[in-house]
């Protein structure tokens, strides 16, 4: 008994001290194993509490951390500390002007200090309750990768193909010389079971003793890890490296699985000890189960997140939140892959406005009762169970526009952006009908946060449905995730005496007008030019539908359409 008794108590201590080490999150991906788990539960839905602008930085993969009650987080060449509960700034570093160089890496908080790392090749310490400085230490080349925290040393690696040990309290080197390879490193390095990890763009990935800065092993990968570095999980090194995932014994670097994905991975995969959640280039986030010798697909199929993944996946307790192009966040089960909630972050009227979208490039982070979401205008948005959401969503350019007389000849498309600042738009609760029938089977667009639907045109041989004369309404509504309705009906002349619209058709899997000018001059063709688009005009969204125009920039919270990937792709890796 008494023995039991000492056995419950240290598993409850234990817990104790899991979750209250869970509600922090004092570095990137929470810990230095790199896995991007943590044990905090978050209550869904959560609505927007507050938000805070900082600089705009494209591109921005530095993560925000939490540490005692205060948000740190990085944009552009300067730090910045939140105050959770209200969103207000307590201090920025630099306070006068920017450093000379970005910041590309997430911070990390050690006993009260903050450390980051620039681009000008610096790793600072600075008090993290004043934000004043204490001292930097200088490597040979920029530094892209996150600080590593791990029982009071700091490693870090710098594009000078090196990677330092350094003590957190003095800023003193801890190995006799930095461990260098023959290119620079991944963004990211992991530890576990004594020992460091690192992905260099050589090809290899090293093995590296964490006292002693020496090579234990070295494992050669296929490819260079331009979008992915190594986490750790069940003593076990996991590399997302193009269209391939590879288990490495963390001691000896030997391969113990090796998966391969139907696309390619698109950001560091994230894991809980017995599951992978990879994100992949197909705008789908894959699970796989890894209890067994070799790795099985955990769910019946991949969840379709819409848009482009654009950063690592945060796994907290039975979520995984995960970021992509045009500003959308979203949960789903780690279990079945089930949504369990979403939101599309409006561009900042700040440092964006009149801009259609933002995208949100760093990991969603959860701590503290909060999901933090830094997006690449410099918006940091927090979100809250506890935050009130009692306004329901709102409509944006309704189309046909209400009242206009048009022939109902099809095509006629019905759509509408539907966007809530507040818990985001529930898509399932949507409806849209005519004239009172049947829902109608409409696409949702998530990058331009629009719905639609279009009359049926016919196909070979069939003709399609033309709208009698006189006036149809359409009606929508939609909730969102706190349950408010929105509740919208408008209406339209069908004058068949008009014009028909200009059908569009697909041939050979291009759009073009059903009916081309086109002149000929010698041997050649060409087209009539068009008239221009107007400004904000819409263009093929995810869905492959045409969107709705966004509306004006005087409104403020909308989302609003681009290219797919909203950024530049880094060259294949296989």
């Amino acid at each position: 008994m008494i023995f039991r008794r000492a056995g419950l108590l240290a598993a409850i201590f234990v817990l104790a001290s899991s979750a209250a080490f869970s509600a922090d999150c004092l570095m990137g991906r929470y810990e230095p194993d790199q896995s991007g788990f943590t044990a905090e539960k978050l209550q869904l839905p959560v609505a927007l509490n507050w938000e805070f602008t900082a600089n705009k930085f494209d591109n921005n993969p530095a993560a925000p951390i939490v540490a005692d009650g205060v948000c740190y987080f990085a944009s552009g060449s300067n730090v910045y500390a939140i105050d959770l509960e209200t969103g207000c700034k307590i201090w920025q570093y630099p306070a006068d002007r920017p450093l000379s160089g970005a910041i590309k890496s997430t911070p990390a908080f050690w006993e009260d200090n903050l450390y980051f790392a620039s681009v000008d090749g610096n790793m600072y310490c600075i008090d993290a309750t004043t934000g004043v400085f204490k001292w930097a230490y200088q490597t040979r080349g920029p530094i892209r990768c996150s600080p590593v925290i791990d029982e009071g040393i700091i490693y870090i690696a710098a594009d000078d193909n090196s990677v330092y040990s350094i003590d957190a309290e003095t800023g003193e080197a801890t190995w006799s010389k930095p461990f260098t390879a023959r290119d620079d490193y991944a963004q990211g390095l992991a530890i576990g079971s004594g020992m460091l990890v690192a992905a260099c763009m050589d090809g290899n990935m090293y093995g590296i003793n964490e006292s002693s800065g020496k090579l234990r092993w070295q494992f050669r990968m296929s490819g260079a890890p331009v979008r992915t570095s190594p986490m750790i999980t069940n003593n076990q090194v996991v590399l997302a490296l193009g269209s391939a995932v590879y288990g490495i014994s963390v001691r000896g670097g030997q391969l113990k699985w090796f998966i391969k994905l139907p696309a390619e991975v698109a950001a560091t995969p994230a894991a809980n000890g017995m599951d992978i959640y990879i994100p992949c280039r197909d705008k789908k986030l894959y699970a796989y189960t890894l209890t067994t010798r070799q790795p099985t697909l955990k769910w019946t199929e991949a969840v379709d997140l819409g848009t482009l993944p654009t950063s690592s996946p945060t796994i907290a307790d039975d979520t995984v939140y995960v970021t992509t192009n045009k500003g959308v966040v979203a949960a789903y089960s780690a279990t079945d892959g089930s949504l369990k909630w979403r939101y599309i972050a409006s561009p900042s009227q700040i440092n964006s406005a009149g801009a259609n979208y933002t995208d949100a490039s760093c990991s969603p982070i959860v701590a503290n009762n909060s999901l933090l979401v830094l997006t690449d205008d410099g918006t940091l948005h927090c979100f809250s169970p506890q935050a009130p959401d009692n306004t329901p969503p709102t409509d944006y350019n309704l189309a046909p526009t209400n009242a206009i007389a048009i022939s109902g000849v099809p095509p006629i498309k019905m759509s509408a952006i539907v966007y809530d600042a507040g818990s985001g738009v529930d898509f399932s609760s949507v409806t849209l009908t005519l004239d009172g029938t049947n829902p109608l089977t409409y696409k949702t667009d998530l990058a331009t946060s629009t719905i639609s639907y279009e009359t049926d045109a016919g196909t070979d041989g069939k003709s399609g449905v033309t709208l009698s004369n006189g006036v149809h309404t359409i009606k929508l509504t939609a909730k969102d995730y706190c349950g408010n309705e929105l509740n919208r009906e408008w209406f339209f002349f069908a004058d068949n005496s008009l014009p028909p619209p200009k059908r569009v058709v697909k041939e050979t899997g291009k759009t073009t007008k059903e009916k081309k000018t086109e002149k000929k001059t010698g041997d050649r063709r060409t087209r009539q030019p068009e008239a221009p688009p107007m400004p904000g005009a819409g263009s093929v969204g995810d869905s492959g539908s045409e969107s709705s125009p966004p509306p004006p920039p005087s409104m403020p919270g909308f989302p609003s359409q681009a290219s797919d990937d909203g950024m530049q792709s880094p060259p294949d890796t296989q």
